[in-house]
């Protein structure tokens, strides 16, 4: 064999193996890896935007009623709260006591690449006029909170239970807690009701959680960038045991809620194209304790609370106090 022809070879050999390098380092950056988000030059406020024809109520449809919320909890002036992880991180919370004397306490998790403002912008002032104490964490590598690598509820789940103790800690151990997630923070809650949390913990809401970190790695992969699942998956699960430390078919919520005893209302959007709103229909059908489900048929990933504003509080309101004590 000549020079010639063994360089062929070699080319026609290396490129494929680059290229599948390469999208493996990439499909990793984007899905785990912290990014930090850039200020943004201030622009002339534009209109909310309509939805496409066929696409569910997106973020973008309540832009204004988020930026009011999230301005209105900073101006309550939270006490900003930093504990140590299990694995020696620094992670923020900010607490928003109740007006009047309350036993109720509501754990708020955040999803992904979001912030402990966000998520829950539409729904802080409803909560606290209802006399609960608000504790809203920054998830680890989002905002304030330490970390390098998002776990996609693995490790968070452990910071959950934290944050429930610390809750009880502060408000007494005969206080009500529940546990609240959105997207990732859904997952967060529900991975975190198989661990030895507080038995104050009343009840979960879990907003437009996935199953489990392989299911939707899987499920971005292939609707984001149209790339087949092999070998991508089996590589980016090697990538992210090395660097990011966790194995991402370690838990599933599926598996935790067959054994779960604490009440959980499930909701979904009924057009979420990020999360598939099977998976909360997977996990309610998985769940043993006692459960309710919401299915907001417009809503997209993470809006229900935004797109049926009344019916989404008068349920979350209604399941609560079922459960209070």
């Amino acid at each position: 064999m000549n020079r010639k022809k063994a360089g062929m070879i070699a080319a026609a050999v290396m490129l494929p193996v680059a290229a599948i390098a390469g999208s493996v380092a990439f499909f990793f950056t984007y899905a785990v890896v912290r990014m930090e988000k850039k200020k943004k030059k201030k622009k002339r406020k534009k209109a909310p935007a309509a939805p496409k024809e066929g696409e569910g109520l997106t973020f973008d449809c309540f832009r204004d009623k988020m930026e009011e919320g999230t301005r209105w909890f900073k101006e309550q002036d939270p006490e900003k709260i930093t504990l140590t992880s299990y694995d020696g991180l620094k992670l923020s919370a900010y607490l928003l006591p109740a007006e009047k004397k309350s036993r109720n306490v509501l754990l708020l998790m955040h999803g992904y690449r979001c912030d402990g403002f966000s998520d829950f912008s539409c729904l802080y002032q409803f909560y606290h006029d209802q006399g609960y104490h608000l504790l809203v964490p920054h998830q680890r590598s989002h905002a304030e909170s330490d970390g390098k690598y998002i776990c996609f509820g693995v490790k968070e789940r452990y910071d959950c239970k934290m944050w429930a103790d610390y809750a009880v800690r502060r408000f007494g151990s005969d206080c009500n807690l529940y546990l609240s997630g959105i997207s990732m923070g859904s997952s967060t809650v529900l991975m975190a009701a198989g661990l030895d949390l507080p038995s104050n913990v009343r009840g979960i809401i879990a907003d437009c959680g996935f199953t489990s970190p392989y299911d939707i790695f899987r499920h971005v992969l292939n609707l984001q960038f149209r790339l087949p699942s092999f070998p991508l998956m089996n590589l980016t699960e090697l990538a992210v045991k090395r660097k990011a430390g966790f194995d991402y078919k370690a838990v599933s919520t599926l598996d935790v809620l067959k054994t779960c005893k604490i009440p959980v209302l499930f909701i979904h959007g009924g057009k979420d194209d990020f999360v598939p709103t099977q998976m909360t229909l997977d996990n309610y059908s998985a769940c043993a304790s006692p459960k309710e489900l919401l299915i907001v048929p417009e809503a997209g990933h993470g809006t229900s609370n935004m797109a049926e504003p009344e019916r989404y509080r008068k349920t979350a309101l209604a399941f609560m106090k079922k459960y209070e004590k």
